[in-house]
């Protein structure tokens, strides 16, 4: 099964974005991928900008 996990700073992920972002990425990647949408999996997580490092530098 092919699995999707995307990973957001915390305030991205809402109640309002979660399906739609499931939605568009499950969609993306049967379409290119040819697998069948009810096999593809998509995680999404939200992690705060305190616990997200880029070039060696803590976000916030």
């Amino acid at each position: 099964m092919p699995m999707i996990e995307v990973k957001l700073y915390d305030r991205r992920v809402t109640e309002e974005s979660v399906p739609k972002m499931i939605e568009a990425l499950t969609q993306a990647l049967a379409e290119s991928s040819g697998a069948a949408p009810e096999h593809i999996q998509v995680v999404i997580q939200g992690v705060e900008p305190s616990h997200w490092g880029i070039g060696g530098k803590q976000q916030s």
